[in-house]
């Protein structure tokens, strides 16, 4: 909607009319409206029985609007649609417009019929539950912008958790309430507020090459400019042109902040993550408030969950962050990690690995035909597809005729040092089987890039992480954790209580406070931006929140 429209639709909400019109009559207007089965035609595409539910629950009565003007919640309702944008939706989806017309109508010239009374009601109920819907759950439906996300939205939640914050008496407070309450989300609306005004202003410079720490020059002042339009660097500093220690150590945070090791200065990693557009950003930034959407809104008191392009796991107790690790997920391509939750329910010490069919044809299979003692010199074993645990004799297979057709076994590797799965196994149970487990190939928790699984999770501290999973467990004990790992015996411990686990994909989130940002590990980035829609102007949104202001102070 254009700014203007916006300014025009606030000014007649604070202004007063007087009409003929009672309450009586208005609400008998909004009684008459609700009660048809079937929506007017001017909110077609609306979820009419929601908007009905609520109007039920007030015995018909108005909600937004007396006979003389519009009520405080109206107003309050309209600045929030109008500043949608702050928090990545889009204002032009609300169709102001309509709603100007309407206030036309029921406000014109002083006149006023209980019929637009009631329609004006009506559809500012219906932008409340467009844009309320918006806040709880998102725009955009997840498993249309990302194949592997499969965490479900709260759609069942979404109706009465509506319908009570219309009942709020401090409606305000009722529509902040509206958005997710996870820390990352007030973090990443401030930060895109910054980049947004930042962009206003022009973006940043670029950053042309890499730079050494002792150099001297121009190009040291356009690093300076750079990392204090962002806000890296204070901008006392911008005109020094030397790239000293306190420089070097800005870089430094920089990198950490962008997903890099910290080690390596001023390179073409560093370079490439500073001449990121904040366009570009900025797009990122909506696109995780988006997925903050479609989360549980409450993760519980004790958790675990896995950010895949962060290669980092966090543990929860209390609320509070007890444990953290690196990790390794899946490569790109057939076998990136899935977005899900579920519960752990068990540990296994000393885990069989049943090989998965893929892999046992098209990595192990080439490896027995070049060595016919591959399987027995890897801890290796074939037992039958059926189900029994019997190991056969490998030698008396023909592996050249052996295809996935005709192969009745499984391969499965025993108990070791060197299985693939290591000392123990976190199991979750779900559809993808995917789990957290320990893994010989320590070596790889050094790498920045961590995606070398076929899906599974892959744990820098297993036995950290089995202290934290068997916590209260009787006679759990970091002394028994230690045994069972290293003992003879493959064992299964069920949790008393299962353990929620979220496997979660964000490219944009908060730590300590401070937003972080990382590669789209596995491209789905790109396809869900193309779905956002184009924002606002930087300079129009700025405009009407200073005009807003204005108007709000009479």
């Amino acid at each position: 909607m254009r700014r203007s429209g916006i300014v025009v639709l606030i000014v007649m909400l604070a202004a007063s009319a007087c009409g003929g019109v009672n309450r009586r009559e208005m609400n008998a207007a909004v009684g008459a409206l609700v009660g048809q089965e079937k929506a007017p035609a001017y909110l077609e595409g609306v979820a009419w029985e929601e908007v009905r539910s609520i109007y039920a629950d007030r015995n018909g009565e108005a909600l937004w609007v007396a006979p003389d003007k519009p009520l405080a919640q109206a107003r309050a309702l309209i600045e929030a649609v109008a500043d949608a944008e702050s928090e990545g939706l889009r204002v032009a989806e609300y169709e102001l417009d309509a709603l100007q017309t309407a206030l036309e109508k029921a406000y014109h010239d002083g006149k006023s019929t209980p019929e637009a009374l009631a329609e004006l009601d009506v559809r500012l109920t219906a932008l409340y539950l467009e844009y309320g819907h918006d806040l709880l759950v998102g725009r955009l439906d997840p498993r249309r912008v990302d194949k592997s996300w499969y965490i479900r939205m709260r759609h069942a939640a979404v109706d009465s958790v509506l319908r009570s914050s219309a009942r709020h008496e401090d409606f305000s407070k009722a529509v902040s309430e509206l958005a997710p309450s996870q820390p990352d989300y007030p973090a990443l609306v401030a930060e895109l507020g910054r980049y947004r005004a930042i962009a206003a202003r022009g973006g940043w410079p670029r950053v042309v090459s890499p730079l050494k720490p002792a150099t001297t020059g121009p190009a040291v002042t356009v690093l300076r400019a750079r990392l204090v339009a962002s806000g890296d660097l204070d901008s006392s500093a911008v005109a020094d042109p030397r790239f000293d220690g306190a420089l070097e150590q800005t870089v430094t945070r920089f990198r950490a902040r962008h997903g890099l090791p910290p080690e390596g200065g001023l390179d073409a990693a560093a370079v490439a993550a500073l001449n990121v557009p904040v366009e570009q950003r900025i797009r990122q930034l909506e696109l995780n408030l988006e997925r903050l959407r479609w989360l549980p809104n409450d993760f519980g008191q004790r958790y675990v969950y896995v950010n895949i392009p962060d290669f980092y796991l966090h543990a929860f107790d209390g609320g509070k962050e007890v444990l953290s690790m690196r990790v390794i997920v899946g490569e790109d391509y057939d076998t990136e990690t899935p977005v899900f939750a579920d519960t752990m329910s068990y540990v296994e010490f000393r885990p069989y690995w049943n090989v998965p069919s893929s892999i046992a044809f098209e990595e192990l299979l080439p490896k027995i035909r070049a060595n016919p003692r591959f399987l027995e010199a890897n801890n290796y074993e074939v037992v039958p597809a059926s189900g029994r645990e019997e190991p056969v004799d490998a030698r008396s297979i023909d592996w050249d005729d052996v295809d996935s057709t005709n192969f009745p076994y499984r391969i499965r590797q025993g108990p070791g040092e060197t299985n693939a799965l290591g000392l123990v196994k976190f199991m979750f149970p779900n559809r993808f089987n995917i789990y957290m487990h320990d893994t010989p190939a320590d070596h790889l928790f050094h790498r920045h890039r961590r995606a070398f699984s076929h899906g599974c999770i892959r744990l820098e501290h297993p036995d950290r992480f089995a202290q934290f999973v068997l916590d209260g467990a009787p006679g759990w004990d970091p002394g028994r954790i230690e045994e069972a790992m290293q003992g003879e015996d493959n064992q299964q411990v069920r949790l008393r209580k299962t353990l929620p686990v979220y496997i979660l994909y964000l490219t944009a989130f908060a730590r300590d406070g401070v937003v972080q940002y990382r590669d789209d590990l596995y491209g789905t980035d790109r396809q869900a931006m193309a779905r956002l829609g184009t924002p606002a102007p930087v300079a129009a949104i700025a405009a009407l929140r200073e005009r807003l202001d204005e108007l709000m102070k009479g």
